[in-house]
C-alpha cells in the first residue's frame, strides 16, 4: 500500500449519483489522499453524504466556496465544523471580515481560501471589473487570505508561481489538473499532476481524468507512481 506521505490526490466526486461516487471510492480508496465533495453531490444529498462517506476513513474536503456576508458564513461554517469535515472552501473575494468569520467559526475544519477560479483568464476577470493583471489580483487575494489566518489555499496550477516568494509554510490544494492526454475542458490555467507537485502543490484535486478513464485504478496508480518517484528524490 502506498505510504501516506506519497498520497497527494484528492478525488473530485463531481456527480449527483451516490452509487457512482461510492463505486469509485471503493475502487480507489487505498490510493487516495482524500475525497472532494462538491456542490452537485452535496446539493443532492446534503450533510448525510458527509456522514455516509466518513466510513471510508479518508479526509473529506467539502468544496462549497462560501461567499456571503460574515454572519451568514460564520453560521454556515459552524454547521460544517460540527460534521467534522476536514477541509472547507471559502472565496477570497469575500474579504477580510468574511475570512475572519470563517476561521473563527471553525474548531476542527480547516478553512481553504480560493482566489480566482481556474476557468478565469485575463479577459474574463476584466469583464467583471477587475482591471489589474490576473497575477496581481491573485497575489493580493492570497496575501489577504494568509493575513486573516486561513489554513490553506486553493490555487489554479499556473498560479503556483505566485506563492514562491511568500515565506510561509501553507497547505495548497490545486484543481484543474489534467494529464497530458486529457482535454482541458473549461479550465484555463491547467497543468499535469507531476508538474503541479513540482511547483509546490501539497495536494492535487483530480476528477474527470480519473473518473472518466477506462481504467480509473490504473490511471491513479500511474499518477501516484510519478509523484512517489519524484518525492523520493527530493
Amino acid at each position: 500500500m502506498l505510504k501516506k506521505k506519497f498520497k497527494r490526490v484528492f478525488l473530485a466526486l463531481d456527480t449527483n449519483n451516490i452509487k457512482t461516487a461510492e463505486g469509485l471510492i471503493k475502487l480507489l480508496k487505498n490510493d487516495l489522499a482524500g475525497l472532494k465533495i462538491g456542490k452537485e453531490l452535496f446539493s443532492n444529498y446534503g450533510p448525510n453524504i458527509i456522514k455516509k462517506f466518513k466510513k471510508y476513513k479518508l479526509p473529506i474536503f467539502l468544496d462549497l466556496k462560501f461567499h456571503d456576508i460574515p454572519t451568514t458564513v460564520y453560521k454556515a461554517v459552524k454547521v460544517v465544523d460540527s460534521l467534522k469535515v476536514n477541509y472547507l472552501s471559502i472565496h477570497g473575494l469575500g474579504g477580510s471580515s468574511m475570512i475572519k468569520a470563517a476561521t473563527k467559526a471553525s474548531n476542527f475544519t480547516k478553512i481553504l481560501t480560493v482566489s480566482l477560479l481556474s476557468h478565469h483568464d485575463q479577459k474574463s476577470i476584466n469583464e467583471i471589473g477587475i482591471k489589474q493583471s490576473i497575477q496581481n489580483e491573485i497575489k493580493k487575494l492570497v496575501l489577504n487570505a494568509l493575513k486573516n489566518n486561513t489554513s490553506g489555499l486553493i490555487l489554479a496550477p499556473k498560479d503556483l508561481e505566485i506563492t514562491k516568494k511568500i515565506k510561509k509554510n501553507i497547505t495548497i490544494f490545486v484543481p484543474g489538473i489534467r494529464t497530458k492526454k486529457n482535454k482541458k475542458n473549461e479550465h484555463k490555467r491547467t497543468m499535469d499532476p507531476l508538474s503541479a507537485i513540482k511547483k509546490g502543490a501539497t495536494y492535487i484535486i483530480i476528477g474527470r481524468p480519473i473518473t472518466e478513464s477506462k481504467k480509473p485504478k490504473k490511471t491513479l496508480k500511474l499518477i501516484n507512481k510519478e509523484i512517489k518517484n519524484y518525492l523520493e528524490k527530493n
